[in-house]
Order: C-alpha cells, then structure tokens, then sequence
C-alpha cells in the first residue's frame, strides 16, 4: 500500500530570473518535514504550487494521487495551508468560523473549541482588531480546524512570542499523533524546527541542497543552524 500523501516528480516552476527544480521528493503519513534555506530560496514557491495556489511550468505534483491546481477543491478539503501573510475575512472571530465551517465536511467544533483555548482567542473579537500575533494564531486555527491530512504552514510563528511559539509546536504534534496526517513546515525559527520535524528539505537558489533524516543530516555535535552555514544554505 502507498502511504504517500504527496509526490513531487521533475517539478520546476519559473518565476522571473528564478528557477525552482525539484527532481524528486515525497511526503508519507505521518511524517513532520523541515523546509529551510534562505530568503529567496524557493520555499514559499513549492510550498503554493502544492496547496494548488501556484502552477507549474514543469514536473508534477500529486496531493492525495490529484493534482492541485487542477482539481483544487478536492486536494484543499484535506490540506489545510496557513502561510504569515494569508488574507482573513473582516469579520468577528465566531462568525468567521461560522462561514469556513460549511466549506468542510470535516470541520470538527470541538476542536475549534480547544484551539480558541489554547491559542487565548476570543470569538467575539472582530478580526482586524487582531494583532500580529492573533492573526497568526487564527490564521494557525483556521488550517488545523477540519483535521487535514496534511497541514502546509509557511512561516507560522511569526508574531509569536515563546508561549505562542510552545502552543503552535504542540499543536503540531498533536496532528502527527493521528499516523495517517503530516505537516510540512517551512519556518526560520530553526530550533523549533530541529525539535519537530523527522527529515528535511533544504533548498538554496531554488535546488535540494540536502534532503533526508533531520538525525542523520544534522548529527549529534551541531545545531541545524550551523549545518545550514556549512551546506552554504544559511540565510
């Protein structure tokens, strides 16, 4: 049986005088995968083309054996993706759950219930009364609250302070607690990510640079901050 969730093959997408190629890589159930590398380095771009918000110029990529940006509507009531700069409906925090809430037939109340908690969210607080650091963690809220098969987060834990920072882990971990889900999580916050994800992705000027176990890459004598400024893709 193929427990693959997601399956990139000859991808390359153009954007300007950037190139993103990415020959080959894969998602299994279960896993939590690191996307890291500079600014610039294409991560953002994959990380659209396999929420079906980019097209490619090249490749394939297959979420659920679908394509994404051919057949969005199936790929994103199982993918749930949160990125910094994601747009919110100006709306109260409940109503705006309200609306979202008939988009999926996943959408599970109780455990909106418990992020609202866990992230210190009040329902009645209209949404561009959010600081950066609400809106983050409704943003955060929003993408896990239909139980997706996988979870894309770009750049989650900005605004986020230590406490903020410790909720969004654990709540990570708690959707790779059911073995059938998986998160990929690209982040600068380069110690939360060495602490979570089970292998990495690095890119640096739109190609893998290193790919495979977070253990095996990094080892046990260096952080994953000084394995990136010896595989030149620190940034």
């Amino acid at each position: 049986m193929n427990d693959r969730l997601l399956e990139v093959n000859n991808l390359n997408i153009r954007r300007g005088a950037f190139t993103l190629a990415v020959p080959d890589w894969s998602v299994s159930e279960g896993e939590v995968i690191g996307l890291v590398g500079p600014n610039g380095a294409g991560k953002t771009t994959l990380l659209e083309a396999v929420a079906g918000l980019r097209k490619v110029d090249g490749g394939e990529i297959r979420v659920f054996g679908k394509d994404p940006w051919a057949d969005p509507v199936t790929v994103r009531s199982s993918l749930g993706f949160m990125s910094d700069d994601m747009p919110v409906f100006a709306e109260r925090i409940g109503a705006l759950l309200l609306i979202l809430s008939g988009y999926y037939p996943s959408w599970d109340p109780d455990l909106v219930d418990t992020l609202l908690d866990r992230f210190n969210l009040d329902p009645g607080k209209k949404t561009h009364e959010l600081s950066k650091g609400q809106g983050t963690r409704l943003r955060l809220l929003t993408a896990m609250a239909f139980r997706p098969k996988i979870l894309i987060l770009d750049e989650p834990a900005t605004g986020l302070d230590v406490a903020g920072r410790r909720s969004l882990l654990e709540s990570v971990l708690d959707v790779v607690g059911d073995p059938g889900r998986s998160v990929v999580i690209s982040s600068h916050m380069l110690a939360d990510v060495e602490r979570i994800a089970d292998r990495l992705l690095v890119l640096e000027g739109g190609r893998i640079v290193k790919e495979g176990s977070t253990a095996a890459l990094i080892g046990e004598r260096r952080t994953l901050e000084e394995a990136l400024v010896e595989w030149g893709a620190a940034g």
